[in-house]
């Protein structure tokens, strides 16, 4: 086992961008790499009552199987709440205060050096994430590098460059951005996010994801990159 840790912080330029998808395709790379990943979704709104009453958070569920279970899963999960909005409006309806450094210390707890701790956000980088502070701000507590999802789509180009530029303003490292083609009848024709882009964004690394079956090379291909 390595000697230092490292991670990954997963967010996106909104919700709904295939986040879970692509860091469950990463961590399994990561586990075949011989890395133990430590994996954490500190909060998760949404989250559906099963039959014994208790809430199921689905996108922890679907990382804690591909960490291979290495924790409990309310180390992977530690708070679980059942409206489909912000968690930091979740919460507040619960009656429950959540802060970003409770979400901070959950994220770390355990982690031993050796480790690669990946955490996934809620929403997109600038979404509500705790009764003090987004996304961003739990991201710059845990001072990891970030992996931007964005929906392959018109206009999420400005949504892109304005994500870059609040993490350039909070001095976190950008490892890349990763456009989803998800379905939408509606596409332009023409559209070339992928080159446009390039011309914009400087040496951040861009890639693209045109269907599901991509990601598991690409996951591949940044976990080789990532574990060095």
């Amino acid at each position: 086992m390595r000697a230092h840790h490292s991670g990954l912080f997963i967010t996106a330029t909104d919700t709904g961008t295939g986040k879970t998808t692509f860091a469950t395709h990463l961590t399994r790379t990561l586990r075949s790499l011989q890395w133990r990943v430590r994996v954490r979704k500190p909060v998760e709104s949404g989250c559906v009552r099963g039959a014994d009453g208790q809430l199921q958070p689905a996108d922890a569920v679907a990382l804690h199987r591909a960490s291979g279970a290495l924790e409990h899963l309310d180390s992977v999960v530690p708070y679980r709440l059942e409206a489909a909005i912000s968690p930091a409006r979740a919460a507040s309806l619960e009656g429950l205060t959540l802060t970003i450094d409770q979400l901070a210390r959950a994220c770390r707890q355990d982690v031993e050096p050796g480790d690669f701790l990946l955490v996934e956000g809620a929403g997109g980088f600038y979404s509500p994430l705790a009764s003090d502070g987004l996304n961003a701000d739990l991201a710059s507590h845990l001072a990891l590098p970030l992996l931007i999802l964005a929906p392959d789509r018109l206009g999420v180009i400005g949504h892109i460059l304005l994500t870059l530029e609040a993490a350039a303003r909070r001095g976190l490292p950008v490892a890349g951005v990763v456009l989803n083609r998800l379905p939408d009848p509606a596409r332009p024709a023409h559209l070339d996010n992928l080159t446009e882009l390039s011309a914009l964004v400087g040496d951040v690394p861009l890639y693209s994801v045109l269907t599901e079956a991509d990601m598991q090379p690409l996951a591949a291909a940044l976990a080789r990159r990532f574990a060095r």
